[in-house]
C-alpha cells in the first residue's frame, strides 16, 4: 500500500468519524500524508543510525538539513519511498563520514576547513536560493525574504560550529557541516541534475522489478 493510499484511507475514516464535510477529505489526506511521511522517516532514519551506531551524529545532521531546507528549497524525489531511500542514504552518509573525518582532522584544522565551506555555501545561496517551489510562484519579495532567511541560517550555523569546535565532538561539527553542504547543494543546478539523475534511476529499477515506488 503506497503513503497516498494509506492517508486517503484515514482521511476518509476521520471526515467520516468527525462527520465533516467530504470536500475537506483531500484536505485531511494532505495532512496525514505530510504526517506520516515525516513519522516514517524519521522512525526509519533513526532506527538504521542507531544500529550502525551513528546515532548523535545524525540527528545533528538531520537538524541542520531540515531548518535550511525549509527555507531554501531544493531538488527532491518524485515519490516518497525514493525520497525516503535518497535521504536515508544522505543522512546516515553524512554520520558515516563524520566518524571518519574525526579521525583524519584536529580541531586546529576546523577552521579553515569551516569558513571555507562557509564561503561556498553563501556564494551559491546568493546565486540560486531558494529553489523553485512545485506548484507556487515565489513572488520576488518572497524570493529575497527566503533567502536572506537561508543566508542568516548558514550564518548561524557556522559561527555556532566555531564557537563550539573545541567543546564537542569533532563528529558532531562535521555532521552538521555534511547535512548543511548537501542541502545547500541540492537547491544548485548541479544538484537539480544529480538528484533527478538518482530519482530516474531508481525509478528505472523499480518499474523494472514490477512496480513504481511510491
Amino acid at each position: 500500500m503506497s503513503l497516498y493510499s494509506l492517508s486517503s484511507r484515514i482521511a476518509k475514516y476521520v471526515t467520516d468519524g468527525a462527520e465533516l464535510d467530504h470536500n475537506q477529505t483531500d484536505r485531511v489526506r494532505y495532512g496525514m500524508e505530510i504526517i506520516l511521511g515525516v513519522l516514517f522517516k524519521g522512525i526509519a532514519l533513526l532506527s538504521a543510525a542507531y544500529l550502525l551506531g551513528i546515532l548523535s551524529q545524525v540527528v545533528i545532521a538531520l537538524i541542520c538539513g531540515s531548518i535550511l531546507r525549509l527555507v531554501s528549497g531544493g531538488a527532491h524525489c518524485t515519490s516518497y519511498l525514493r525520497c525516503l531511500s535518497f535521504g536515508l542514504l544522505v543522512y546516515l552518509s553524512a554520520g558515516k563520514i563524520s566518524l571518519y573525518l574525526e579521525k583524519v582532522l584536529n580541531h586546529h584544522q576546523l577552521p579553515a576547513i569551516i569558513l571555507g565551506c562557509y564561503l561556498l555555501m553563501v556564494l551559491s545561496a546568493h546565486l540560486w536560493a531558494p529553489a523553485e517551489v512545485p506548484y507556487r510562484t515565489i513572488s520576488y519579495n518572497e524570493a529575497i525574504l527566503f533567502k536572506r532567511l537561508t543566508m542568516a541560517i548558514l550564518t548561524l550555523s557556522i559561527v555556532s560550529f566555531l564557537f563550539l569546535a573545541n567543546d564537542i565532538r569533532l563528529s558532531y561539527t562535521m555532521a552538521g557541516l555534511s547535512a548543511l553542504l548537501a542541502q545547500t547543494f541540492s537547491f544548485t543546478p548541479p544538484g537539480y541534475q544529480v538528484i533527478g539523475g538518482i530519482d530516474t534511476f531508481l525509478a528505472g529499477i523499480t518499474t523494472k522489478r514490477g512496480g513504481e515506488l511510491k
